[in-house]
């Protein structure tokens, strides 16, 4: 059983609402949504029963939560087990959150060769887990991600944010009766806020996971998306949008297995960052 359709379902039965379960879980509704069906699809029953009281475990659901918590708590002690059997096999794990930052691990990797001479790395691209939790459980060491952690087990080195801007295909503005295909990419809680009030309904919203995928449609037809300003290149500023940020911080445990490693890769972030600035 995938332990990210567990969790999910966990987080909705807490939170009775999939707004909710999508905000703990730091990904979209659809993906919260898209889980749920899938795991429903599994036992072949519904889980929940949607009213507007909001949404309940159904009877179903109700059996299920418990071996829900009992299967996520056994699979978590395997994992950290294995995870301390095999912490020196790689040297140093970097994952992202959001599809935007995929680039400055790649910049950050060509930094570590450069400076630090042969420091192995691997990279994490998955865009749907919770990225705190991916360090707390030490699938990676470090992640680049939108939210700051709370408590004092996870530490953390604030990044100068995205400045995001609205970019088109053609020139084009935001009071324009007839606006082009908007690539939604969803991008947590400030995109989504700053989409919803400038843009709401007044453009079609085709649904993507990958800035990079946007940038190919936009070259390939037109359209419209968010995009942050570093990646705007080549594209036109739409007339009238009002240009957000979107925060980031390097996130890490003081205390894992490579938090050593963690400390000569922040200057190169530190390095990278200022070098691209934010426009």
């Amino acid at each position: 059983m995938d332990g990210k359709l567990l969790r999910t379902f966990l987080a909705v039965a807490d939170t009775q609402s999939f707004h909710g379960a999508a905000k703990r879980l730091n990904v979209t509704q659809a993906a919260v949504s898209a889980r749920i069906r899938a795991l429903e699809e599994a036992v072949e029953v519904a889980l929940f029963e949607r009213g507007p009281g909001g949404t309940r475990l159904s009877e179903a659901g109700v059996q299920l939560r418990p071996h829900a918590e009992q299967l996520l708590s056994q699979w978590d002690q395997v994992r950290a087990g294995l995870g301390r059997q095999f912490a020196g096999r790689i040297a140093l794990r970097l994952g992202c959150q959001l599809s935007i930052w995929d680039g400055l691990l790649v910049d950050l990797t060509i930094w570590a060769e450069e400076t630090l001479e042969k420091l192995p790395l691997s990279l994490n691209f998955d865009h749907e887990s919770n990225g705190l939790d991916m360090v707390r459980d030490g699938v990676v060491d470090l992640i680049i991600t939108g939210e700051k952690p709370a408590g004092q087990r996870l530490d953390y080195m604030t990044m100068p944010p995205e400045r995001m801007v609205l970019v088109a295909s053609e020139p084009c503005d935001l009071a324009d009766s007839d606006l082009p295909l908007f690539l939604n990419l969803q991008l947590g809680p400030e995109y989504d806020a700053a989409v919803l009030e400038q843009l709401g309904d007044r453009s079609g919203h085709l649904f993507l996971g990958n800035a990079l995928m946007a940038r190919h449609y936009l070259a390939r037809r037109s359209g419209m998306t968010c995009l942050p300003a570093r990646m705007a290149h080549k594209l036109h500023p739409v007339t009238g949008w009002e240009c957000f940020e979107i925060p980031r911080y390097a996130v890490y445990s003081p205390n894992g297995p490579s938090a050593d490693l963690v400390q000569q890769i922040l200057p190169g972030l530190s390095e990278i960052t200022k070098e691209k600035g934010t426009p």
